[in-house]
């Protein structure tokens, strides 16, 4: 469960969507990060940053990455001898636990008519996995999913007007996607889907208190630093990424991760991890790095372990907790325009606080007030 990266790899990641860090920026040593895609499969490598005909590879799913720069939405990372290209947010700090492939799609069978579907297979790109909506035509009332991207395919399932999907990859005029529901994989065209945008973060004016919304899952508040704005970066399925902003130089970046992690499945807190797993917990975190622990606990008594870069000028905090099977991280380090780059034990407090203020409220409206 690798967590740290150097700190300037932390701050031009946190800022990725501040106009100040819009060009790439060399990070003083490599840094170990991990591959991580909702649906289990693989992600692309590209020559350069940007998506297109510039593919070069494939990582698995839980591949260690040796990343060297990082661009705003994309990380140039160590491949094969060169500078490869992958995703920013299909990276994290520590191993996933493993997760099965997911349902492979049945091969395509050659047409003896001059089948479209071919040229549109040939063209298929992986994407963010987004989520879509069946808008079928009022003479049916569904939409089908096909094993190819043609009307000529095998169809796998009938998908009634409304139903829900991920999209994972497209062509240019299909999407291809997964049934949660079924687990069956396929094709849809375009033309009768509509991306479902994610939820965006709120915040009362009053209370500042900021909830983010996991795909209608559940949802998550907490009480905003004074000074702070909270931004939504990647929300997909039970796992959401957000960060907490600020034009206060002298403010540090913060950064939140929670994702559920089935290695955490049967563990309500932190708390109650053995010691044994707790050792193995700490040693991931020093696979690249010289890491400092310590502990502390929020005001419901949860346990937080925090990680510390040792013996470094740049100053870098990791604080880990879980809740129920999901794993928290919560990411601290200077603004790079602060006059002082280490942080202090007030800036270590304000986000402790901030992980004390977290409520998960479950779909059926019943909060589970302090998770981390």
């Amino acid at each position: 469960m690798k967590k740290f990266v150097s700190i300037l790899a932390a701050a031009v990641l946190l800022m990725t969507m501040a106009a100040s860090f819009a060009s790439a920026e060399a990070i003083g040593a490599e840094s170990t990060m991990y591959v991580y895609t909702e649906n289990g499969g693989s992600l692309n490598v590209r020559s350069d940053p940007r998506t297109g005909d510039n593919i070069i590879g494939h990582l698995e799913y839980g591949a260690a990455v040796h990343v060297t720069v990082f661009d705003g939405d994309w990380c140039g990372i160590r491949y094969n001898s060169v500078i490869g290209w992958v995703q920013s947010r299909f990276l994290q700090w520590y191993k996933p636990a493993p997760r099965p492939a997911p349902a492979p799609t049945p091969a395509p069978t050659p047409d003896p008519q001059d089948d479209p579907g071919t040229e549109e297979l040939q063209s298929e790109v992986a994407i963010t996995p987004v989520q879509v909506q069946v808008v079928a035509g009022r003479s049916t009332g569904w939409a089908d999913m096909r094993t190819l991207p043609s009307w000529n395919a095998a169809r796998v399932e009938y998908c009634p007007d409304g139903t829900q999907l991920t999209a994972f990859a497209e062509t240019p005029n299909w999407f291809h996607v997964t049934d949660p529901a079924s687990g069956s994989v396929g094709y849809v065209m375009k033309s009768f889907l509509m991306i479902i945008p994610a939820p965006q973060p709120s915040v009362d004016t009053e209370t500042r208190i900021g909830t983010l919304n996991v795909n209608g899952q559940f949802l998550i508040q907490g009480m905003i630093p004074e000074g702070y704005t909270l931004q939504l970066i990647s929300s997909q399925s039970s796992r959401i990424i957000a960060s907490l902003t600020t034009d206060d130089v002298q403010r540090p970046q913060m950064m939140l991760t929670i994702a559920f992690d089935e290695m955490f499945a049967g563990v309500e807190r932190l708390n109650d991890l053995s010691e044994q797993d707790t050792a193995l917990l700490k040693q991931s975190y020093m696979e690249m790095n010289a890491v400092a622990f310590s502990e502390m606990y929020t005001a419901a008594g949860t346990r937080l372990l925090i990680a510390r870069e040792a013996g470094s000028d740049e100053d870098f905090i990791s604080i880990f907790s879980l809740y129920k099977g999901y794993a928290i991280e919560f990411l601290l380090s200077p603004n790079p325009g602060a006059a002082s780059q280490t942080l202090t034990d007030d800036q270590l407090q304000t986000a402790v606080d901030f992980l004390s203020s977290l409520n998960f409220i479950p779909a059926n409206g019943v909060g589970n007030t302090q998770n981390s």
